[in-house]
C-alpha cells in the first residue's frame, strides 16, 4: 500500500509538472509565431517600394519568405529573433548594390567625346594653299621660278592692251603721210599709260616703251595705226632662274609655239627689280614681247 500510494503520488506530481510546463510553453511559441510574421511581411512589402522592378532584386528579396517557415517549428523565440535579424539586412543591401552598376553607363558616354575634339583640326591645312594662289601678280613680294610667269602673264596683257590701242580705239588721223590713232580715253595721256604699265614694269622700263611706239598730239597719246603681236604662248612659259641678288634677278624663259607652227622654242631673259615692296619686271616691253 505504501508503493502504490508513492507511485500515485508522484504520478499525480508529474501530471502536474506537465500541465505546468505546457502551460508555460504554450505563450512562448504562440508569442514569436504573432511577432515573427509581422516582421518577416515587413520585409517583403518594403521591397518592392525600394527597387522597381529589376531582375537583380528578385533573388534579394527571396531569402527572406524562405525563413519565416522555420520560425514556427522552433521552440524558442531566440531562433526567430535571430532569423528575423538575418532576414532585415538582406533588404538593405539590395538596393545598396544597384548604384554602383549604374555608374558605369554614365561613364561610357565620356569616351566618344574626347574623340569628336581632334577632328576638326584638319579644315586649318588648306588655308595656306589658297592663301598663295591669290596673291596678285601685281603684288609680287617673293619671286621664284614658280611666280615669275604669273607676272609675265600679267605684263604681257597689259602690253598687248597699250599697243592695240586700248578699248575703244580713238579716232584715226593723218600725220606726216602716216596713219595715227588715238588712244582710248582710259589710258589716252602719257600720265594714264605710264601709271597703267608700272603696275607691272619699272618705271623705266615703261617709259623706254611709251617714248618708242606713241606720239603726243594735242596732249593726247596716239600710235601707227596697225596691230602688232606674235605666236608665242607664255601661258606654258617656264623660268630658270640667271643671276640672283637681292633686289634684281634674271630668268630664263623657255616659251613655245603653238605645236601646228613645229617651231623651236624660244629662248628669251627677263630681267626683274624689287621697287619698293614688290618685284617688277624691268625688261621693255617689247624686248620680251
Amino acid at each position: 500500500m505504501k508503493i502504490n500510494t508513492k507511485l500515485s503520488a508522484l504520478c499525480i506530481a508529474a501530471t502536474l509538472m506537465s500541465v505546468a510546463q505546457a502551460a508555460a510553453a504554450a505563450p512562448a511559441v504562440t508569442a514569436p509565431a504573432e511577432a515573427t510574421q509581422p516582421s518577416v511581411a515587413n520585409p517583403a512589402a518594403s521591397a518592392p517600394a525600394q527597387v522597381p522592378a529589376p531582375a537583380a532584386s528578385a533573388p534579394a528579396a527571396m531569402p527572406a519568405p524562405a525563413q519565416a517557415p522555420s520560425v514556427p517549428a522552433a521552440s524558442t523565440p531566440a531562433a526567430a529573433a535571430g532569423s528575423a535579424k538575418a532576414a532585415t539586412p538582406v533588404a538593405p543591401s539590395a538596393p545598396a548594390q544597384r548604384p554602383s552598376t549604374s555608374v558605369a553607363p554614365a561613364a561610357a558616354p565620356s569616351v566618344p567625346s574626347t574623340v569628336k575634339p581632334s577632328k576638326p583640326q584638319q579644315p586649318s591645312t588648306s588655308a595656306p594653299a589658297a592663301a598663295a594662289t591669290s596673291v596678285k601678280p601685281t603684288q609680287l613680294d617673293k619671286l621664284n621660278h614658280e611666280s615669275a610667269v604669273p607676272l609675265v602673264l600679267e605684263a604681257q596683257s597689259r602690253y598687248q592692251y597699250a599697243i592695240s590701242g586700248g578699248s575703244p580705239v580713238g579716232e584715226a588721223f593723218q600725220l606726216n603721210g602716216k596713219s595715227y590713232r588715238y588712244l582710248s580715253e582710259d589710258i589716252g595721256t602719257k600720265t594714264k599709260l605710264i601709271s597703267y604699265l608700272t603696275q607691272a614694269y619699272t618705271k623705266q622700263a615703261s617709259e623706254q616703251f611709251v617714248g618708242k611706239f606713241f606720239v603726243e598730239v594735242n596732249g593726247r597719246l596716239a600710235q601707227l595705226n596697225a596691230d602688232g603681236g606674235n605666236l608665242l604662248e607664255f601661258s606654258r612659259a617656264t623660268a630658270k632662274m640667271v643671276t640672283m641678288t637681292p633686289v634684281k634677278r634674271s630668268y630664263l624663259l623657255t616659251v613655245p609655239y603653238p605645236a601646228e607652227t613645229k617651231q623651236a622654242n624660244a629662248k628669251i631673259t627677263v630681267n626683274f627689280e624689287k621697287v619698293g615692296s614688290y618685284w617688277k619686271i624691268s625688261s621693255a616691253p617689247h624686248v620680251i614681247f
